[in-house]
């Protein structure tokens, strides 16, 4: 009998153990762990991602290669089962995918910034009075009016929110976010109007570059 062909008669555990310790043809003890484990991607298809608007074709591609990192990177498994594993990677590469191809609100990452620095004023505040702090306070605070504050809470929950049903998803927050709103309360040596300006044609830059780079790695290119 050859060694392949034992292989498929042994038990799974034996298997992880083989591939735990290296020991064999540890490609081929790969092989066939990936191929016990490939009906495991349609099961998660089929419990996790029924209605997400996707055939479990496109889902199969994206969850194989969540099984793939989960065979030839089991040392990170951290204790637990080999399904454990498998399942919350295949699951973690199909939601990547699902957010790659459904349309997101589009969020600027200056917009972002300026969440992360609303989000510090409102800690800092709230430790200097022990009050939760108010609009007018937080406008105070990051100088910029209170009506551009609101707004830009408005992008706060479309934030990298993507629903993974396909029926929720039509429902996705997607804010219109007027920027002539957001404005300084008091004068600045370099006002928020120029800093989203200037940080506005940066992303843009950075688009172009993200589009070079894909460019580059095309299959088809």
């Amino acid at each position: 009998m050859s060694e392949s062909a034992d292989l498929t008669q042994r038990e799974l555990a034996d298997l992880l153990r083989l591939l735990r310790e290296e020991s064999g043809d540890i490609e081929a003890v790969r092989q066939e762990i990936l191929r016990r484990g490939t009906p495991i991607i349609g099961e998660v298809i089929d419990s996790a991602f029924a209605t997400s608007g996707f055939t479990s074709e496109e889902l199969f591609r994206p969850g194989y290669l969540g099984l793939l990192n989960a065979v030839y990177n089991f040392d990170l498994s951290r204790g637990r089962s080999f399904r454990e594993y498998a399942e919350n990677l295949i699951k973690g590469e199909i939601r990547n995918h699902i957010r790659d191809q459904a349309k997101q609100a589009e969020v600027p990452n200056w917009m972002r910034g300026l969440n992360r620095q609303i989000e510090a004023a409102e800690a800092r505040l709230l430790r200097e009075t022990g009050q939760l702090p108010s609009l007018a306070e937080l406008a105070e605070a990051v100088n910029i009016t209170e009506e551009g504050v609101a707004e830009i809470f408005k992008a706060r929950e479309a934030l990298s929110y993507v629903s993974l049903d396909a029926g929720q998803r039509e429902n996705d927050p997607t804010p219109e976010i007027d920027l002539s709103k957001i404005r300084g309360r008091q004068p600045a040596a370099f006002p928020i109007e120029y800093r989203i300006r200037l940080a506005s044609a940066l992303e843009k830059l950075a688009d172009l570059q993200q589009y070079l780079l894909y460019s580059l790695f095309r299959s088809d290119g």
